[in-house]
């Protein structure tokens, strides 16, 4: 909620994101009647009770601030108005799930409250920084307080139809014998290094380690450019595949304790001490049953979230108020007629150029 957007959006995002307002919200959000008075508009309705566009605006702005502006900057127009639709529908969830604490007359108190607005003060420095940070986002603090009310009483609804999953040993038992081979641990070396550019100096450097001169992990310290290099250079647990092969190769033939020769990979001259070693291990029921009862609660709890909001929303009167699918459709088509327009401009300069080159020839 009190997440900042970002400052420093490229031009290419501002663009598209002012597009997309100009074509979802054309005309919408505050208009006045024939009599003259300013109406709301709800772009959807939840047992008669109204999402504003600005409310969709406002959660669609604060989800693009999560993203970096390369991955933003590249969304077509569907996408975004894709995205749009999926966050109305959150919304309309969210709306049903609170209508329905309502209805069972969920309680929050004050305190409850206060702590979590004591969790988010603890993200700023003074209190003045939160209260700018509250301006910033255009809310109150009163209005915050209403809006953590009304998520703690959304979490209360969703935690008692997680409370309702249960799992037996032998659910267990069955999940590991059907995925034994997802528990396998593959063979890792725990290991520490020092990059530096030139393999003069990662010489000399291993010339000082092989003679004792030095602690591997003060010379990383000192010596290595790798970001490890405040830790001493300790990459902690790898297994195959997740480094260069050059890298890989070499801390996977050392022993523990043993240094590796300089070796050269895309990032410079590294030398490699081998800390521990640990084989590939298979592990038994008990050792992976934890494991698997988060895995399983986890999926569990997802599904009897999903199956209480399908059953709120067949329960509930849910109106759209604008057609999102063919805004989607229209930008698709829109796209591929540019798309096939741009191939055919192509074609023909080709074979323009082709016509040219060959009444020269002649």
């Amino acid at each position: 909620m009190l997440r900042m957007i970002r400052k420093n959006m490229k031009i290419i995002l501002i663009v598209v994101i002012a597009a997309f307002g100009i074509s979802i919200f054309y005309g919408l959000g505050q208009y006045r009647s024939s009599s003259g008075q300013k109406r709301t508009y709800y772009i959807a309705e939840v047992n008669k009770s109204g999402i504003t566009s600005d409310q969709l605006q406002n959660a669609f702005l604060n989800a693009i601030s999560r993203y970096d502006d390369k991955t933003l900057s590249s969304l077509d127009q569907a996408t975004i108005v894709t995205f749009k639709k999926n966050i109305l529908n959150q919304l309309i969830d969210y709306e049903l799930l609170y209508q329905q604490a309502q209805k069972e007359k969920v309680k929050i108190s004050n305190d409850e409250i206060n702590l979590e607005i004591d969790k988010i003060k603890d993200n700023f420095s003074t209190p003045e920084e939160f209260n700018e940070a509250l301006k910033a986002n255009n809310i109150t603090l009163a209005q915050l307080k209403e809006d953590i009310k009304r998520q703690l009483m959304i979490n209360s609804i969703l935690e008692e139809a997680k409370s309702q999953v249960s799992i037996s040993d032998e659910e267990l038992l069955e999940y590991y014998n059907e995925n034994k081979e997802s528990f396998v641990e593959p063979e890792q070396v725990h290991a520490r290094h020092i990059l530096v550019e030139t393999e003069e100096e990662a010489n000399n450097l291993l010339l000082l380690l092989k003679e004792g001169l030095t602690d591997f992990a003060e010379l990383a310290k000192e010596k290595s450019i790798g970001p490890s290099a405040p830790s001493g250079g300790d990459l902690g647990f790898f297994a195959r595949g997740q480094m260069v092969k050059e890298f890989e190769d070499a801390a996977f033939s050392l022993e523990p304790g043993e240094i590796s020769d300089v070796v050269q990979t895309q990032f410079g001259y590294h030398i490699i001490k081998c800390e521990e070693k640990k084989e590939e291990h298979s592990p038994t029921f008990e050792e992976a049953k934890e494991r698997i009862s988060n895995i399983l609660r986890s999926q569990r709890e997802n599904e009897a979230i999903s199956a209480l909001i399908s059953k709120l929303k067949e329960e509930a009167v849910v109106v759209y108020n604008y057609d999102f699918d063919a805004e989607i459709e229209s930008l698709k088509s829109a796209a591929e007629e540019e798309q096939t327009l741009d191939s055919t401009e192509q074609a023909t300069s080709a074979e323009e150029t082709v016509s040219e080159e060959a009444t020269e020839t002649k």
